[in-house]
This record gives structure tokens, sequence and C-alpha cells, in this order.
């Protein structure tokens, strides 16, 4: 023997109706959601984020975040300066190197970009040796 029962689901947004019961009971029940789910007006779903969606946006956080960040640009170009008018003929720290570069009006306000721009031309144009408190000076690299 088998029962007379049915359901339904409907769902729209975060709206989800479901009902089980009798067969006559349930198709009346139907309905009446069927006729109110049209009326209620929801907030469409955002869609679930797929495996190269959250990659691009946060490249594209990232490339917003650049902007306005450390002023490389600028210190740069200052750091080549003092080099070429031979300020790095002594040893000198990453302090020494940003006060030289506030009294030259150079927007930098903290050290670390200073040491970042002064890492980038160790290689080539300076040289970098820890003094006896253990810090790193820099001076132009002898030929």
């Amino acid at each position: 023997m088998s029962e007379d029962r049915s359901r339904f689901k409907i769902k729209k947004g975060d709206i989800e109706i479901e009902y089980e019961g009798k067969s006559a009971e349930v198709t009346a029940r139907y309905k009446e959601a069927f006729e109110w789910i049209k009326t209620v007006t929801v907030t469409p779903l955002k869609p679930e984020p797929t495996e190269t969606r959250p990659k691009e946006k946060e490249s594209e956080k990232k490339k917003e975040e650049k902007r306005g960040g450390p002023r490389t640009g600028v210190i740069s170009p200052a750091i080549d300066e003092l080099i070429d008018e031979g300020f790095f003929n002594d040893f000198k720290t990453a302090a020494q190197v940003l006060e030289e570069l506030r009294r030259k009006t150079v927007p930098v306000s903290t050290v670390m970009p200073v040491i970042m721009a002064l890492n980038r031309r160790v290689p080539k144009k300076l040289d970098r040796i820890k003094d006896e408190q253990e810090r790193w000076v820099y001076r132009k690299k002898t030929k």
C-alpha cells in the first residue's frame, strides 16, 4: 500500500519554501506559495566565486594598493644623485641617508623605502657591510 503523499520546494534568492504532506493539500499550498513568491522582491544572490575570479580581483587590489605607496620613483633618483655628489665616499647608515634626503626635501617619511632603494644599488654602485653596532652601512663601490 502506498500513501498519497507529495512534497515541493521553491527557492527565490534567500527565501526557500518546502512543504510535504497529502497530495491534495500540497497542491493547494504550492499554488499559494507560488503566487506569494512571485510578488516578493529579493536582492539577487552574489555568484559564487570561481577559481579565476578571486585571483583577478586580488591582482587588481594589488595594483590599486601600489598607488600611493613608497615613493621609490622619487627616492631612487635622489640616492643616485647622492652617489654622484660623493655623499657615499664614507660609510653611511640608512638613517643618515634618510636625514640627507629630508634635508634635500625629498618626500620620504620612513627609513624602509630608503633601505629598499639602497639595497637595489648594492651589487653595482654600493658596498654594504655591518659596522661595530651590527648596523648595515653603505659606501660607494671602489673601482
